[in-house]
């Protein structure tokens, strides 16, 4: 007889998740509903979700339960605020922003405007629909960040006892990108180490962060990022990837946020050098951006002003658009913080990396081609071009073929990359966590 599943009911906690637009949320929603086709009773219990939070562009994926609670552990639905004339709270969202970098710079992550969120799990008022979701549950999973999802899954523990793995997107603690003093930074270091030390296991997106959580927790396991070939499939069926017309410029495209390390300066300066050079204007290429993109914006102006004309920024746009517009660009510029100083800078495999991948068109690479990510794309076809050396894109934004983009073929590594395979990943690390436990308590009576 087959072995009846570990792991059937599964409860994901994650602030990052429908009906909020955003990379972030891809990993839970994609896995929860992989998952549930593959015959697993799957919950998420997520944050009740404001206009500071982000767009409500997305769906609940089919075949799952969704339970948005408040800092009281109330069901209640997300909701955008109005001001009086009617007006959302976009303005409103981008003050908090700054409020929260400049909290950011003295305390780091710690002061999380999510915290209330986490204690609510320990609320007496925690909805009856969502005590019964965890008294049920065979595991529980809490993804960060934000780090409060982790603390909301060990509370979890606590309070019913249930098995717990903490799922990481990205480091909390000695996390690169994030701010904070050392004394922040220090106790940082502490509640993560607390926090992994106490669960039954750890997932992590990549080698360097299994390597550095494993010393937190002897249970880890790496889980990809990858892309959901459902969606992306469907968007190419719609669109098509077409060759650019007599004097239509070159299109390259960046999705997603810039922060100060990822401004593509080895581009940048390429650019400068060879500006007018073989037709290269604001004629001939277009650097569209769209999301977050202000730093870049700031620093074009400030430091390469003459190369303004060549870019567009754009709002950041609902999924499926997203996914449209990688499809349709010439090429996708891909620029992350990511070398080989620290376990956190090695360990970025995002979400949009894999579909970029995925979409088939050719990737312009301002990194290091001996990162992790450098390697990945590398692997993924001779078509896409990684480089931080000045010299390497002024050659090879001169080269005939450049100016000459083909149709690409979808790549074989490309398609090991995909959701569902990373979910039956997922699903296996699960299921063995909820066998050795068993174990463990049989041992133990």
């Amino acid at each position: 007889m087959p072995e009846i599943a570990s792991a059937s009911r599964i409860v994901f906690i994650s602030h990052y998740f429908p009906p909020i637009n955003g990379v972030g949320a891809k990993r839970v929603e994609a896995m929860a509903k992989y998952m549930a086709r593959a015959g697993r009773s799957v919950t998420v219990v997520t944050t009740r979700k404001t206009a500071a939070d982000g767009d409500f562009t997305e769906g609940f994926p089919d075949g799952i339960i969704v339970h948005q609670i408040n800092w009281l552990g109330r069901v209640c639905d997300s909701f955008r605020l109005l001001d009086k004339r009617g007006y959302g709270t976009t303005v409103r969202a981008r003050a908090m922003r700054g409020v929260k970098k400049l909290v950011m710079r003295m305390f780091g992550q710690l002061p999380d405007p999510r915290l209330p969120f986490a204690l609510g799990f320990l609320s007496p008022f925690l909805s009856r629909d969502v005590r019964r979701t965890f008294e049920s549950a065979d595991i529980v999973v809490g993804s960060c960040p934000p780090w409060p999802a982790l603390l909301a899954a060990v509370f979890v523990r606590w309070r019913f006892g249930k098995r717990v793995v903490l799922d990481y997107r990205d480091h909390f603690s000695e996390c690169h990108e994030m701010p904070g003093t050392p004394l922040a930074k220090a106790i940082e270091r502490w509640v993560d180490r607390a926090l992994a030390g106490s669960v039954d296991g750890l997932i992590t997106v990549s080698e360097p962060m299994a390597l550095y959580y494993g010393k937190f927790n002897p249970r880890v396991a790496v889980v990809l990022n990858g892309y959901d070939p459902e969606v992306v499939d469907n968007v190419r069926k719609d669109v098509r990837w077409q060759p650019r017309g007599v004097g239509s410029p070159l299109t390259i495209r960046y999705l997603g946020l810039i922060t100060p390390g990822r401004i593509p300066r080895n581009l940048l300066a390429a650019l400068l050098r060879i500006q007018g050079r073989k037709h290269v204007s604001e004629s001939s290429v277009r650097l569209e951006f769209y999301g977050d993109c202000a730093i870049l914006e700031d620093t074009l102006r400030k430091e390469y002003p003459s190369l303004l004309g060549m870019f567009t920024f754009h709002p950041a746009v609902p999924y499926r658009e997203a996914l449209g517009l990688m499809v349709t660009s010439d090429y996708l510029l891909f620029s992350e913080t990511s070398f080989r100083g620290s376990l956190s800078a090695q360990g970025i495999l995002t979400t949009k990396l894999f579909e970029y991948l995925a979409c088939g068109r050719p990737l312009i690479a301002d990194i290091d081609p001996e990162t992790l990510a450098g390697r990945l794309i590398r692997k993924a076809g001779q078509h896409h071009f990684v480089s931080t050396r000045v010299e390497s894109f002024e050659e090879h934004l001169l080269h005939p073929d450049f100016w000459n983009p083909i149709d690409t073929v979808d790549h074989p590594f490309v398609k090991t990359l995909s959701r569902p395979l990373q979910a039956e990943q997922y699903l296996r690390e699960l299921d063995g966590v909820c066998r050795e436990q068993r174990l463990d308590d049989g041992r133990a009576s």
